[in-house]
Order: C-alpha cells, then sequence, then structure tokens
C-alpha cells in the first residue's frame, strides 16, 4: 500500500473569511466563482507562502451550475456566454490560480475522488525525479436543485501538501462508496489517535 506524507488538510467550506485570497487584485477577486473562491483559498492556506513541485485539482463534478445554465441557454436558442463556458471547463480553476497567483507549477486537474488524488500525487513523486512535494486540492460545489434526488453535500474544497518522506498517513484501497469522500477524510485526519484506521486510510 502507499506512504505519504501529508502537511494539515486545509479546509475551507462556502462563505468562511477567505483571508488568503487577499493577496489577488479585489476586482479579479469579485469575479472569482464560490467554488473558484473556496479552492483557491485552501490552495493558498496549505502553501502558506511555501513552493511545491506539481499541483493536482481533483473535482468530482466541478462547476455544475454553469454547465446548467450552459445548457439552457442552448435549449433556449441562446448563444451560450464565452466567459461562462471558458470558467466552466474542468480544469478552470487551474488555470485561474495560475494567472492570478503568476505561478507556472505543472498541474493537473482530474475528475476524481480524494484518495484518487492522492495516488496521482504518489504516482508524481515516485516518477518525476524532480518533485518533492505535490499540492493536492480536493473541491465541489452543491449541486443545483435539478439534481435534487441524488444525494446532497455542502460545497467545501480541501487542500493537503503530499510528500514521500517521514509518512504519516498509509492509503489503504482505493476510495469507497462515500458520495464526498474528501469530508470523510477529513473526519478521519481530525481524530486524535495515531495509528487509527478505517477501511482505506491508516495514520503511522
Amino acid at each position: 500500500m502507499l506512504k505519504l506524507h501529508l502537511t494539515q488538510p486545509q479546509l475551507i467550506e462556502a462563505q468562511q473569511n477567505y483571508a488568503a485570497l487577499d493577496a489577488i487584485p479585489a476586482m479579479q477577486r469579485r469575479r472569482l466563482s464560490a467554488l473558484a473562491k473556496m479552492a483557491l483559498s485552501s490552495a493558498l492556506t496549505s502553501l502558506n507562502g511555501q513552493q511545491v513541485d506539481y499541483i493536482v485539482w481533483a473535482s468530482r463534478y466541478g462547476d455544475e451550475q454553469k454547465t446548467l445554465d450552459i445548457l439552457q441557454d442552448v435549449l433556449q436558442q441562446q448563444t451560450p456566454s464565452p466567459t461562462q463556458f471558458s470558467t466552466s471547463v474542468h480544469n478552470a480553476i487551474a488555470g485561474l490560480y495560475s494567472i492570478l497567483c503568476q505561478d507556472a507549477t505543472p498541474s493537473t486537474s482530474l475528475s476524481c475522488e480524494w484518495t484518487e488524488a492522492l495516488i496521482e500525487a504518489y504516482a508524481i513523486l515516485k516518477s518525476t525525479a524532480t518533485a518533492q512535494r505535490v499540492l493536492v486540492v480536493a473541491y465541489d460545489q452543491a449541486l443545483p436543485n435539478v439534481y435534487a434526488d441524488t444525494v446532497e453535500f455542502p460545497a467545501f474544497a480541501l487542500a493537503t501538501i503530499v510528500s514521500l518522506e517521514h509518512p504519516n498517513l498509509e492509503v489503504l484501497q482505493l476510495s469507497g462508496s462515500e458520495s464526498l469522500e474528501s469530508l470523510a477524510f477529513y473526519q478521519f485526519w481530525q481524530a486524535a489517535e495515531a495509528g487509527q484506521s478505517v477501511l482505506r486510510w491508516k495514520k503511522c
């Protein structure tokens, strides 16, 4: 099984004080979606001025409200907003981070759960000679009401820096059945007992 070292995961929830975004000019900050604000805030809080060698951005659904708005425009035979489209793609937040923070760190954007994002970080650390620290950011927005018959969850963003030295987490298996594994992981991590384990993770 995989063994990794994680810094303290940073959980950001909707309508928190996004103090970490103060480094971004106010005009650009106001244009960010709620999901982008959470994701960038958790990333910058985890970094806290540090540098990493790679970033893994992970979201199960992406900004689904924007996608729904575009589809509704198409159904009404209206031309979708180019800006709306450009910021609805799955790697939009990665691009916004790179531009707004002037950070050219290589990154990958995945549609996956938390454990798969950690596995991606592990693969990068093992296969890339220059990579020693990988920032992992997982984020999702609550789904629009049209999807009310699916699982409900609160908007969130969760970030940590992953490395291989002095591991404090063992990944025991791939993702389980939880709808939002990131929140389940955060609850697991916050438990005080070292060595506590669940089906997928164990503290070292």
